[in-house]
């Protein structure tokens, strides 16, 4: 009995012939197709190949039509499972949801500088810890750059979400990586709005401070949007 990899649902339809050779076919059952590959006994290991591999398959797909991406590490321990997971109503329901959307990733971070400018407000507690660099004053001085920094931070990030509103049809937020992450956004917008979403963002970009960039990669499936509830191999 084979065993199938999960990538994801999405609609029938025929698929590249790049994926067919790499083993990939769509299990299809009331207008509904699962993404999957026949894999051997044993977990699927989580590296960067195989990562890269799963969001390789579950993107190529999603450039031309709707689909729920699994998480990685799903398998699936017949065909019968497959069909048990297309009769979901749930499934039915977010193929519907999500037809014609996509995830922008959006990314700010801030340069170096930022770390001046916020030094520059915080200029009389600067001035105490030069004259006394004490270990209370050291202190007082790191956590009121790392309050001033969160501040600046809430307040960019609600700036952005404000301005994107419109074209926004939900956002998921993200505590942003190292000491110069602005804001990590996940933004599920319609498909025709990811050119309003950038121009947006330039027109933003512009009226900001220059110690502020965006990233902005996409369109993606919906990967923070959508939860199959499958459990992942062990």
């Amino acid at each position: 009995m084979s065993r199938l990899y999960l990538y994801g649902v999405t609609r029938p339809r025929e698929i590249a012939e790049r994926l067919v050779d790499q083993g990939i076919t769509l299990v299809e059952a009331d207008g509904r197709a699962a993404i999957v590959s026949e894999v051997e006994e044993g977990p699927v290991e989580a590296t960067r190949r195989n990562l890269l591999a799963h969001a390789d398959v579950v993107e190529q797909l999603h450039e031309e039509a709707v689909v729920l991406p699994a998480r990685f590490g799903h398998v699936l321990e017949s065909r019968e499972e497959v069909f048990e997971l297309l009769a979901l109503p749930e499934i039915e329901r977010l193929l519907q949801q999500h037809e014609g959307r996509c995830e922008l990733a959006l990314k700010g971070s801030y340069e170096e500088s930022v770390l001046a400018e916020v030094g520059a407000e915080l200029q009389p507690l600067r001035d105490a810890y030069r004259a006394e660099p004490s270990v209370e004053a050291g202190i007082a001085l790191g956590e009121a750059v790392g309050q001033e920094l969160a501040e600046r931070r809430a307040r960019d990030e609600s700036l952005v979400l404000d301005a994107l509103g419109p074209l926004v049809l939900d956002a998921v937020v993200t505590e942003p990586a190292g000491e110069l992450g602005a804001f990590d956004l996940a933004l599920l917008v319609e498909r025709d709005r990811v050119e309003p979403v950038e121009a947006r963002l330039e027109e933003l970009g512009a009226r900001l401070s220059p110690p502020l960039h965006f990233k902005l990669v996409g369109p993606l499936p919906p990967y923070s949007f959508v939860r199959l509830g499958l459990p992942a191999v062990a």
